[in-house]
Parts: structure tokens; C-alpha cells; sequence
């Protein structure tokens, strides 16, 4: 992508990313990202990773530094996340993740694929804050689909994780807070060809625990 550069591409390169999923979205975005340079995925399973996609991510990128970890649990998402610059997750499950993300400082990016559309949130980075309570318990969403449109959501997570990577993620200012860009984007990319639909979202404190507008979301 042009907007990333020379700069942006060392960076890439320099990185570790850490992936959550065990699904083909996430195969699909781990093949994307290490074709695209990124210097070492953690990948996070709850199942074995196919010799076939190691073989895959080796052929992409002979240089790609692979480590697979157990998912973790509560507070096991700090250590999970540590020493990454970003962690990007197939699902909208609810658990310590985005709190782990948040105290050690690092942005997340979550999506989702579905029957009529793709769904990604980006996170930027926010914190770190060392206070945030990590026992919570995990709550299941809906599965994400595992067709084409898995696809469509691995590749959009991976541009958004290329560009935030870069330093190029959006810096959008929410109105009426003139110094103050919005923490988080939610992209929403129809599969019937309608046009894809961005909101800013007005998430301001640096985490749950530090009081302002902050709000847990939802989504239909």
C-alpha cells in the first residue's frame, strides 16, 4: 500500500503480531500478514496448527518467525500480548482481551465475519494501565461464517493492521473535542455490494476503570 513507505515498512518488519483464532479467518489474515513482511506472529489456538499452513506461511515469507501459544484465560492475556505491538482476533468473544490490550498499551483489532457482512473494530492504542481487573469470564458470540466471507474479513483486518503497524492508522477528531481523536473504529463492509459504512466511535477514557464516556459495545 502506498501509504505505508519505506518507514512504515521497516516497521512492519520489526513488529510482532499476535493473532487470536483458530478459524480460516485467521489462517487467511496470518498468510496475508507475513506476505506482507511482518517480522513474527504469535498465534494464539485452541487447536493444533496444519502442518500444510506452516508449510504455507513459510513459503509466503522464508523469514516469518511462527510461535503457537494455548489460548489463554483471564489474566493469562497479559502475558499472551506482551511484547507485541498489536493483537488482531477473528470473533467477537467477551473476555480480558481488550483490558490485557489496554494495560500493556498496545491497539487491537477484532472482526468478524457474518452471512450479510464483515464487521471489524480497531482499537487504537490507549494506556497502558496497569489497574485493570483480568477476571472475566468468557462469553461466546455468535461463530464467525467460514465461506468467503471469512476471507473478505482476514483481508480487511490485515489492511487495518498493516496501516496502524505503519503509524498510518486514522486520527479522526470526534466533533466538539477538537484535540481529542476518537479511540476506536468500527468498519462495517456489506457483502451485496452496498457501500461500506465507517462510525467513529466517541470511546475517550484510557480504559473502563478511568472514568469518562467509555461504554461497553454491541453489535446487531
Amino acid at each position: 500500500m502506498p501509504a505505508i513507505g519505506y518507514d512504515g515498512q521497516a516497521r512492519i518488519a520489526a513488529a510482532t503480531v499476535t493473532v487470536a483464532g483458530d478459524d480460516l479467518t485467521t489462517e487467511v489474515l496470518a498468510r496475508a500478514l507475513g506476505a506482507a513482511g511482518v517480522g513474527a506472529l504469535r498465534w494464539l489456538r485452541r487447536t493444533d496448527l496444519a502442518p500444510a499452513v506452516t508449510a504455507a506461511l513459510a513459503g509466503s515469507n522464508p523469514d516469518l518467525r511462527v510461535e503457537t501459544r494455548p489460548w489463554p484465560s483471564g489474566p493469562g492475556w497479559v502475558a499472551a500480548l506482551e511484547g507485541a505491538a498489536l493483537v488482531v482476533r477473528s470473533g467477537f468473544d467477551d473476555d480480558a482481551m481488550l483490558r490485557a490490550a489496554i494495560r500493556l498499551g498496545i491497539p487491537a483489532i477484532v472482526v468478524r465475519a457474518g452471512d450479510a457482512q464483515v464487521d471489524l473494530v480497531s482499537f487504537r492504542r490507549q494506556g497502558p494501565c496497569p489497574h485493570l481487573a483480568l477476571d472475566l469470564p468468557e462469553t461466546k458470540a455468535a461463530p464467525t461464517d467460514g465461506g468467503p466471507a471469512a476471507v473478505v474479513a482476514a483481508h480487511a483486518a490485515a489492511a487495518e493492521a498493516l496501516l496502524v503497524l505503519a503509524g498510518e492508522e486514522p486520527a479522526a477528531t470526534l466533533e466538539g473535542a477538537a484535540n481529542s481523536p476518537a479511540r476506536a473504529r468500527h468498519l462495517r463492509l456489506p457483502l451485496d455490494g452496498a457501500p461500506p459504512r465507517t462510525t467513529e466511535i466517541p470511546w475517550t477514557p484510557e480504559c473502563f476503570a478511568c472514568g469518562g464516556a467509555g461504554t461497553e459495545m454491541t453489535f446487531a
